[in-house]
């Protein structure tokens, strides 16, 4: 059955047949995702898609979160250059944060949300919730047992829950509320992470209305914009069966978000050069695609994201 005719008897059968109606509907995303996999130009390049259907234990191929995968929250270079390991003892919050930190930007994500578990004040501080919540989430995304990642991610969120109760005005908190809530949601299916695209949105912008100044929480906006600009219409088809109104995204939004971070911190992130280049290509000025591609692929490969992001980037220059 092709996916014209799969989208055709959906719309003709009666609402009343429900399981009917379901049954093809499952046949309709198996057809998007097999054309989302056979397309080369127009599937959505960030998202996975694992081909297990019937177990469904598939991610949906929706916008938003595989951009998750990259790190986000670091410092600058300049910045992690001029901290220093402090050994402590007897360590005050104002001493564990810093090295919390430390190990964040040194990638090592368990130590950097282990060393605030234990401290009296965990439960009322704000500053240390939102960080454990981004280590869990940064140490689950490097695991591979799914029911230890699942208890990590639902840990983190709680975390961040908890944070969001005690103070909603705090950048941080929406933005690792927003990034926390998708991961939890995706554990809890692919309709309850279409449902929660709207909450997801939400909060991104609310953290870049708490700090306007905080490049991150504008790229991440600028992956989402992107990312609802660039869906495929089939996969529009299926957003559009769980929600009436999916969310908005334009390539111009996404660019002016990634165009705005790169004001705020030049280089702050190699990455974002690679979706400002992404958005120059699908806005038809190639010369500045070439610039901004060009930046992503020489820029020195320090990590795992670094080495992803030259390759995207490598492979995309090869299409101007």
């Amino acid at each position: 059955i092709n996916f014209t005719l799969v989208s055709i008897l959906y719309h003709v059968i009666p609402i009343g047949h429900h399981m009917l109606r379901v049954g093809v509907l499952r046949r309709f995303i198996q057809c998007g995702l097999r054309r989302a996999a056979a397309s080369p130009g127009r599937h959505l390049q960030t998202f996975p898609i694992t081909k297990n259907f019937q177990g469904r234990t598939w991610s949906p191929v929706f916008i938003a979160f595989s951009i998750f995968g990259y790190s986000l929250g670091t410092s600058s270079e300049k910045q992690k250059e001029e901290k220093k390991v402090v050994k402590m003892s007897n360590p005050t919050t104002d001493e564990l944060i810093p090295q919390s930190d430390q190990y964040f930007d040194e990638n090592k994500y368990k130590e950097a949300y282990e060393i605030l578990l234990d401290h009296p004040d965990r439960d009322k501080n704000v500053e240390i919730l939102w960080r454990l919540a981004r280590g869990h989430y940064k140490t689950a995304k490097e695991m591979d047992k799914k029911t230890e990642k699942e208890t990590i991610i639902r840990n983190g969120f709680d975390f961040i829950k908890h944070a969001m109760d005690i103070d909603d005005t705090h950048y941080a908190v929406h933005k690792w509320y927003a990034i926390l809530l998708d991961a939890k949601s995706e554990l809890d299916g692919m309709w309850e992470r279409v449902n929660q695209l709207h909450n997801v949105k939400h909060h991104m912008v609310r953290a870049t209305e708490c700090n306007p100044s905080d490049p991150t929480s504008w790229w991440i906006l600028g992956c989402f914009e992107f990312g609802i600009a660039d869906m495929s219409w089939y996969v529009l088809k299926i957003v559009q069966k769980v929600l009436k109104e999916p969310p908005t995204g334009t390539y111009e939004d996404a660019l002016e978000c990634f165009l705005r971070a790169e004001t705020l911190q030049p280089m702050f992130y190699t990455t974002n050069h690679l979706w400002l280049g992404k958005c120059y290509k699908a806005l038809k000025d190639n010369e500045k695609a070439k610039h901004h591609l060009n930046v992503a692929a020489t820029a020195p490969v320090k990590n795992y994201d670094d080495k992803k992001c030259q390759e995207e980037a490598l492979q995309l220059l090869k299409k101007l």
